[in-house]
C-alpha cells in the first residue's frame, strides 16, 4: 500500500470556516440605509441578499483580477438585494453603497468561530504552516489582521489578488507555488461542497468541509491527527 503524505500544508477558507458576520448581511444593509432615512425590514433585505449571491456567483474565472476585484460586481449585489423593498427613486445609492462597502472591511462586524481559534493554535504548535485560500477580494487581508488572526498564516491566496476563484484549478496551482506543495500534501478546510469539496478534490488535495454545528474545524482535523512536534 502506498504511503500517504504527510500534510505539509493547512489552507483555510475564510467565510462560514474561520469568520462570520456578527448579525446577518440584511442587518447591515438596512442599518446602513436608516443613515439615509430608508427603513427596511432586515429579513426582507437578508432574502434579497441570498437570492442575489445565488444569480451573481461565481465570478468568470476568465476575467481576471480586474474583474475579480471590481466593486461594481458588490454594487450590483447590494443593489439586487434591494429588489423586494424596492429603492426611492431619489435613494442615494452611491454614497450608501460606499458605506455598506467599507463598513464590511471593519472587523467588528465579523466573528471567529471558537473552533477556529483552537485549530489554528494545534496548527501553530504542531508546527503545520497554514495558509489562507478564499473567493474574497482584499478586504480580507484587513479583516483577518483585525481580528488578530493573519499572524497564523504564511501563505495568502486571494481570489480578487490571484484573479480566479474556487473551483478553478488555476487558483490550487497558485497555492501549490506559494506553499511548495502537492496534491495529498496540501489540505484545504472549508464550508462549501462545490467550490471547496469539489475544487479542491478536482486538483488532487485532501479537503474536509465543515458543517457546523455538527462538524466544526476541530472535527474535520481530527483524522490527521496532528500533534506538536
Amino acid at each position: 500500500m502506498a504511503e500517504v503524505p504527510a500534510i505539509r500544508t493547512v489552507f483555510f477558507d475564510a467565510g462560514g470556516t474561520l469568520i462570520h458576520t456578527a448579525e446577518p448581511v440584511g442587518h447591515y444593509y438596512g442599518l446602513v440605509a436608516g443613515h439615509y432615512g430608508l427603513k427596511a425590514d432586515a429579513g426582507v433585505l437578508q432574502q434579497g441578499f441570498r437570492a442575489a449571491w445565488q444569480e451573481l456567483k461565481p465570478r468568470d474565472p476568465v476575467q481576471g483580477a480586474r474583474i475579480m476585484d471590481d466593486k461594481n460586481w458588490w454594487k450590483e449585489l447590494v443593489r439586487r438585494s434591494w429588489s423586494v423593498p424596492g429603492l426611492p427613486e431619489d435613494f442615494p445609492f452611491e454614497p450608501y453603497f460606499e458605506e455598506v462597502y467599507e463598513l464590511f472591511a471593519q472587523p467588528q462586524v465579523w466573528r471567529v468561530y471558537p473552533d477556529a481559534l483552537l485549530a489554528l493554535d494545534g496548527l501553530q504548535a504542531a508546527g503545520v504552516a497554514c495558509g489562507i485560500l478564499s473567493n474574497w477580494d482584499r478586504r480580507l487581508r484587513r479583516i483577518l489582521d483585525g481580528l488578530e488572526l493573519s499572524r497564523y498564516f504564511s501563505y495568502w491566496v486571494i481570489s480578487a489578488e490571484v484573479g480566479v476563484e474556487k473551483p478553478h484549478r488555476d487558483i490550487f496551482k497558485k497555492a501549490e507555488e506559494l506553499a511548495g506543495g502537492r496534491g495529498g500534501e496540501l489540505l484545504l478546510l472549508g464550508d462549501d461542497e462545490r467550490f471547496d469539496g469539489e475544487g479542491g478534490r478536482g486538483a488532487g488535495w485532501r479537503v474536509e468541509i465543515v458543517q457546523r454545528p455538527g462538524r466544526d474545524l476541530l472535527d474535520a482535523l481530527a483524522p490527521y491527527k496532528i500533534r506538536s512536534p
